[in-house]
């Protein structure tokens, strides 16, 4: 297994991904700036912690877009795969902040407290979307083999994560976060049509 780093032109490798200095710099700076944002924004208010873990899900879903795109979208290039694992491991650090928040402000670190505020049914969703969201960037990252399962809880993972963040912005929540929420179920269909237009242009040879 190689997980080391080389360094080739203006590229890095890593693992399977060569990744670019722009590439890092498109994904790194938004990732920089809306989570400094999310931390900081709530210091005009009187509950820092609450509205902390707030901004911090804004964030993520902010920045889990472009990686459910990258992942949706047709062709195998380093630099798609790039993008793709660049926003799926910063979405998911701005979502550790997030959960750290949720957990240690707004529950208080209280497990009775944070089942009663989410309920059975979300507490178990949050840990699996958690523990699965963990799995597939340890797999992602150090993984090097091309076993078929691992591709396919790839795209069951990011089908759950998916939903779940669908359902959490535009369904279950209401306020700026619907916004964010529909920009990125849209953005997603888009994709989706592209990606269907892709395979039939490649079905028919063009």
């Amino acid at each position: 297994m190689n997980t080391g780093t080389v360094f080739e032109s203006d590229s890095v490798s890593l693992g399977t991904y060569r990744i670019t200095l722009p590439e890092f710099t498109l994904s790194f700076v938004p990732f920089a700036l809306l989570l400094s944002a999310a931390l900081l924004a709530p210091e005009t208010t009187m509950d820092l912690g609450f509205y902390r873990t707030v901004y911090t899900i804004w964030a993520t879903t902010a920045l889990v877009t472009p990686a459910l795109c990258a992942f949706v979208l047709p062709g195998e290039s380093p630099s798609r795969q790039s993008i793709w694992i660049l926003f799926w491991t910063f979405s998911f650090a701005a979502y550790l902040v997030h959960i750290y928040y949720a957990i240690f402000h707004v529950y208080h670190g209280s497990f009775q407290e944070f089942l009663a505020g989410q309920g059975r049914f979300a507490a178990l969703n949050n840990l699996i979307f958690t523990v699965w969201w963990a799995f597939d960037l340890v797999l992602a990252w150090f993984y090097l083999g091309n076993a078929r399962w691992v591709w396919n809880q790839r795209v069951a993972a990011h089908v759950y994560i998916g939903l779940t963040f669908f359902a959490s912005t535009v369904i279950l929540k209401r306020g700026f976060i619907n916004l964010i929420g529909i920009t990125m179920t849209v953005a997603i269909l888009v994709c989706f049509a592209f990606r269907s237009d892709y395979a039939k242009r490649s079905a028919f040879g063009h």
